[in-house]
């Protein structure tokens, strides 16, 4: 080490040499501007400094640990062989420093460490070039505690000063780097060292990293804010992650490297997105709130998947994002974790226990159980040996886990043997090696492990009563307190199993009681809506026929009744045929159909013209399927015609498809529709029988409710498939799968046979094609209005002077026969529908409303309340026609507002005389009012 000064220089260096606090292993050789003559500077320095101060001498050998000063008046040479050359130097010792400096840098290069005191003038300058040419170190005295910066400045000013200290610092500098044998503390060092000196490991990581190589820049010149930040941070015990900057450069504390587990140390300094992806996307709408905002956002119990182990486990956090301001902006967010999972895991299993004391194992969901228990399998064992399936939960049906019996004698995939017979558990580690496929728990990799308890203790005590096999988390890491769980669930299973099992069979014998009671009431209500509409439709012209001699019946109300006559029979035909195949009394009667693609679009061209008329798109793509199908040509025709007619039914906009495809092995029929849709919440109950979906929009109210039942079952005859898919307010598809070939194919028809078939089946087709016509009955008048007709004869009143009477009936042939009865008396409008009815009613008040109780859109008692709820309406008097003649429906109708309560099938004059009558009431009311 040399050392050069001037004016000054005496008291620098003694500042220096005594703040030393070791000897340092390299020899010191000084050169100040002073000779022995002005002061006994040996002395001096000697009585500050640890080490030996002595002057040079021509020829000595510089040792390590020792100070050599230069005499006055004289030049001194470090040479390569570590000797000291000195020459009295002709008048002033300006450019000793140089000659020292320069020496040593030729002598020994990089191994030259070169301090620069105060004092005056440039002596100095060109020897530390040389030295920083050679490789060596140079350290310049600051200016702030300089006597003369001249020497200092000039150095500094060429570019040549490697560091820039403070006197009072140097001393320290010279312990670290000659004594210690550390780098050099220059600013970038300095100021690393201050943002990660006290930060553990991830403070030497980052000590470690070139940061001027990243888009933060050198440390020196990081913001003080990111300094003050960091340096806070690393010394904090509590998981930090500082995302700084709009592409959230991770800088995370020795804390959160747990958190950060198979992303560390790759994560530090990269942005967030980049290596951390599943946090990024679930936390990076926060992080734009808080830059937002610049409020602090707050998160409990954030659920992340980390793989800590080596597996994926499921880590939950309380974390708290903070914004990191710098001039008054958002400049980046501080992230403050503290992990909850034990709490969480805690909490959630004794909520699991809670539940299935209360529930048992097969009843109601949670979350928790799914999560720590991903599947259970509860096995009753017999005194023979054999284990039994009692309950299971998180596997499907089909699943290659579920065993029904399990013989203790011979071997299965379920190892119980040890458990059944001396009650040890058995962990099982290799559950996707013995059944493939294995599906369950919320994750998406499956378990892989499961645990086998025993579970109670048998009636004859010896061996447990029962087993359990649980399954174990994918992404959960089975310790003490995950194990001491599951033996919690085993004892819980064991305390109420002859409970639970008591409970499930009271609780299904209710369940089917009231389901019984249910379908039975609905049944009834339906059916009797299904005979009395079109029984009051044949028994009300029959009974005009027979008013009196040498009439006769119309042709328009013949056909009429033909039409209701044919509605009859299907639908005890219908019913004749579900009760039997619910008896299971009816096989199909298969033959090979050679050409069903025909077949299927006859049967569709049935509802063509409805279809047109209705103003609907209807597609019949039926190719030719080039090979027969095992199928009976009857039950095919009511499968095709049912959902044909409930698809048109439930479509009043767009379009109807028909398609029959072939597939590999299967005939596809697909019927599809624009229509109202049906919801996710009823489609598993549409196969239901007597069940109709409330509230759907329909082009009538009517039918059995047997229709889509019969259809399944029907379907499933001939080892078929059917599937819904359906969107509220976009439409439905019903798909219908059925084989090739069913290896049972019957004799082929006789001729009279074939007949008696062909002659049922135009009738069904000719009622199915009625019934969808006389849907659109008056459809093509505005709003479902039909013009009041003009009276027959005087003898009743005047255009002008009559009653106003609204029909409202959603069957289209009791709106016209209706209209027809009671057009010679009074005004007549109808209406297809409650809604229909409040707009005409909105637009041509009437002094009487005939109304059905079963409405689409708007039922009747609906329609009444909202008629007295209107000013201008409250006071119409309101008839109900029905087919429910329970009298609960009486006096619901009657609550409800209704004047009258008439049940079909009436008579003619039954109804007029009623409708007189409220009439008459009307009037009086009216009159008593005013």
């Amino acid at each position: 080490m040399v050392i050069g000064a001037s004016l000054g220089g005496t008291e620098a260096l003694r500042i220096l040499l005594g703040g030393i606090r070791s000897a340092l292993p390299v020899p010191i050789v000084a050169v100040v501007h002073q000779g022995p003559a002005v002061s006994r500077l040996d002395v001096v320095l000697g009585r500050a400094s640890r080490s030996p101060v002595v002057w040079a001498e021509d020829g000595a050998e510089a040792e390590p640990g020792r100070v050599y000063l230069c005499p006055g008046r004289s030049t001194v040479r470090l040479e390569p062989d570590g000797t000291l050359t000195v020459r009295r130097s002709r008048g002033t010792s300006t450019g000793s420093v140089d000659e020292l400096f320069s020496s040593a840098a030729v002598s020994h290069g990089p191994g030259v460490l070169a301090v620069v005191l105060t004092g005056t003038g440039r002596d100095g300058a060109v020897g530390c070039r040389s030295v920083r040419l050679a490789g060596g170190t140079v350290i310049a005295q600051d200016e702030a505690t300089s006597a003369a910066f001249g020497m200092p400045s000039a150095v500094i000013e060429g570019g040549d000063a490697s560091l820039v200290v403070p006197l009072g610092e140097l001393p320290e500098v010279l312990d670290q780097v000659v004594g210690a044998g550390r780098p050099l503390p220059t600013p970038a060092r300095r100021a690393a060292e201050a943002v990660f000196g006290a930060g553990g490991e991830m403070g030497s990581l980052m000590a470690a990293v070139d940061w001027s190589a990243t888009t933060l820049g050198p440390v020196e010149r990081w913001s003080p804010t990111l300094r003050t930040v960091l340096s806070m941070m690393l010394s904090h015990p509590i998981a930090m992650n500082l995302l700084w900057g709009r592409d959230r450069l991770q800088l995370y504390n020795d804390a959160c490297i747990n958190f950060m587990a198979d992303y560390h140390p790759a994560a530090l300094g990269r942005p967030m997105a980049q290596t951390w992806t599943e946090a990024a996307a679930g936390i990076e709408t926060s992080l734009r709130e808080v830059d937002i905002t610049g409020e602090a956002a707050l998160f409990e119990d954030q659920l992340f998947v980390l793989h800590r182990t080596g597996c994926p486990e499921e880590v939950y956090v309380t974390s708290c994002y903070s914004p990191v301001r710098d001039d008054g902006h958002v400049v980046a967010v501080l992230g403050t974790w503290v992990e909850t999972t034990k709490q969480v895991l805690a909490h959630r299993r004794l909520t699991t226990l809670r539940r299935l004391a209360a529930i048992g194992i097969t009843e109601g969901g949670t979350d928790a159980r799914v999560c720590d228990v991903p599947f259970a399998l509860v096995y009753l064992l017999d005194p023979a040996g054999s284990a039994y399936l009692a309950a299971a939960t998180g596997l499907i049906e089909s699943s290659p886990a579920l065993l029904p019996v399990i013989d203790r004698s011979t071997a299965s995939a379920w190892p119980l043997h040890a458990t059944m017979v001396r009650g040890e558990p058995r962990l099982v580690d290799d559950l996707q090696a013995r059944f493939p496929g294995l599906a369950a728990g919320p994750w998406p990799q499956p378990p892989d492990a499961a645990l086998i308890l025993p579970v109670g203790q048998s009636r004859h005590g010896e061996g447990p009563a029962a087993t359990l096999i649980v399954g174990v988390s994918s992404h959960g890491v089975l310790d003490s307190a995950y194990r001491q769980f599951l033996d919690l669930v085993a004892d819980q299973i064991g305390a109420t199993l002859t409970a639970s099992r008591a409970r499930r069979d009271a609780h299904d014998r209710i369940k089917q009681l009231a389901e019984l009671n249910r379908t039975k009431t609905e049944f009834f209500a339906n059916v009797s809506h299904e005979f009395r509409t079109p029984l009051t439709l044949m028994l009300l012209p029959l009974e005009q026929l027979g008013a009196g001699p040498g009439l006769a019946l119309p042709a328009e109300d013949a056909r009429q009744v033909h039409r209701n006559t044919l509605r009859l029979l299907r639908l005890v035909n219908n019913l004749l045929s579900f009760a039997e195949l619910e008896q299971s009394r009816v096989r199909p009667a298969l033959e090979a159909v050679d050409d069903l693609a025909g077949l299927t679009a006859d049967l569709a061209s049935v509802f063509r013209s409805a279809m047109e008329r209705a103003g609907l798109s209807f597609t019949v793509d039926c190719p030719p399927l080039g090979r027969p199908v095992q199928a009976d040509p009857q039950m095919w025709e009511t499968i095709v015609l049912n959902l044909v007619s409930n698809a048109f039914k439930h479509t009043f906009t767009g379009d109807v498809t028909v398609r029959l495809i072939a597939r590999s092995g299967h005939a596809e029929l697909v019927v599809a529709d624009t229509g109202t849709g049906i919801t996710e919440e009823e489609i598993p109950h549409l196969f239901t029988r007597f069940h109709r979906v409330q509230g759907a929009k329909a082009r009538s109210r009517e039918g059995s409710g047997i229709g889509l039942a019969l259809v399944q079952q029907l379907v499933q005859l001939h080892h078929g498939s059917i599937r819904v898919r359906s969107t509220p307010g976009a439409g439905s598809t019903f798909t219908v799968w059925v084989p090739y070939n069913q290896n049972r194919v019957r004799k082929p028809a006789g001729a009279a046979d074939r007949a008696e078939l062909a002659e049922i089946s135009a009738r069904t087709r000719q009622a199915f094609a009625e019934e969808a016509d006389q849907w659109l009955a008056g459809d093509a008048l505005p709003a479902g209005i039909a013009e009041a007709a003009e009276p027959l004869g005087s003898a009743f009143p005047a255009p002008g002077t009559r009653s106003a009477v609204l029909v409202v009936d959603d069957n289209g042939d009791l709106r016209r026969y209706l209209r027809g009865l009671l057009a010679d008396r009074y005004d007549i409008r109808t209406a297809a529908d409650g809604a229909q009815a409040l707009h005409v009613l909105a637009e041509h008040p009437a002094d009487l409303v005939l109304a059905d109780v079963m409405l689409p859109e708007l039922d009747g008692l609906e329609l009444i309340q909202r008629i007295r709820t209107d000013p201008a309406l409250r006071a119409t008097p309101v008839i109900l026609l029905t087919a429910l003649a329970a009298p609960e429906s009486v006096m619901r109708a009657l609550a409800a507002g209704a004047h009258d309560y008439i049940v079909k099938p009436f008579t003619a004059r039954e109804l007029i005389a009623r409708i007189e009558s409220q009439l008459a009431l009307a009037r009086l009311r009216a009159g008593r009012a005013k």
